[in-house]
């Protein structure tokens, strides 16, 4: 995220009006997932300010630190820790990740199945080569689970998505483990391991160019052209559309244009500027020549 990332993390930039792992929170709340655990590491003491208890979206949320980067496995190992009793299903979602999947189908595919232990979302993308790919038959079992790959064997891949049963959370052991690639592959040499194929949006939010994609699909979404923050200042002749989302406290000046943007918190586009299919960081000014 370059830039945009330097004072926060990503997870708290804004996405159509809201910061982007709120969107998460409200859709996990939607399927049922009221006890929500973060794994945070980078700049861990700016999440709680701005999210709090998590009561506002419908979650008990809690904060789990890394001291020290344990990947994916390790990771999750340590913020199960703070749901005390482990439930006998956990949902893990990757933290960059939108998706309005229908989580509640997901869980169910693996309810009352002991054969099964996990069910991971999958998608079909035109180009499997920058996502871990999967492949299943027609039934949905899972046979191979392979990382990033310059020849994938095919066109389905992980969306990071998992419902994982209590046991293999709890079989994760100490130290750095990766969920990818040490442990779900094991759950597949068992047979273990289900797909949940379902296309929906879904957007892996790793660059400025995905988040811009990400707020403007969810602005379309709800019907409006363009989001303002009440907060947000826009002058009358300027022209706000295609999905645009104008921040809180942010400044659009006389005649500007923002199509298809992100105009971020306490941004200023100034009179004239135009800024089309990208993202202005917090506090940024944007001044007359193209954005």
């Amino acid at each position: 995220m370059g830039s945009l990332s330097r004072d926060q993390p990503k997870h708290l930039l804004e996405v159509a009006g809201e910061p982007f792992v709120v969107h998460q929170l409200r859709w996990l709340a939607g399927h049922g997932v009221v006890d929500v655990v973060l794994a945070t590491s980078h700049l861990a003491d700016r999440f709680e300010p701005v999210l709090g208890d998590g009561r506002r979206w419908g979650v008990r949320l809690h904060y789990s630190v890394e001291p020290a980067p344990e990947g994916t496995g390790g990771g999750l190992r340590r913020a199960a820790h703070h749901l005390g009793s482990l439930p006998e299903r956990l949902v893990v979602v990757n933290g960059d990740l939108l998706t309005r999947h229908d989580l509640t189908r997901q869980v169910a595919l693996g309810l009352g199945r002991p054969d099964v232990e996990a069910v991971l979302h999958v998608r079909t993308v035109p180009d499997a080569r920058p996502f871990g790919c999967v492949v299943a038959d027609d039934a949905g079992r899972v046979s191979a689970f392979l990382e990033k790959s310059p020849h994938p064997p095919g066109h389905e891949v992980n969306a990071g998505t998992y419902v994982l049963d209590r046991s293999v959370v709890e079989s994760i052991p100490e130290g750095v483990v990766s969920l990818e690639v040490d442990v779900l592959p094991r759950l597949v040499a068992g047979g273990r391991v289900l797909a949940h194929r379902e296309d929906a949006l879904w957007e892996d939010v790793g660059t400025p160019e995905a988040l811009v994609r990400a707020s403007r699909a969810l602005v379309l979404a709800s019907g409006a052209d363009a989001h303002v923050d009440p907060t947000a200042r826009v002058d009358p002749t300027a022209l706000v559309a295609g999905g645009s989302a104008v921040g809180p406290g942010a400044v659009v000046g006389a005649g500007a244009h923002v199509l298809g943007s992100v105009v971020m918190s306490g941004a200023v586009v100034e009179a004239g500027a135009v800024v089309e299919d990208g993202a202005v960081a917090p506090g940024v000014t944007v001044s007359r020549a193209r954005a």
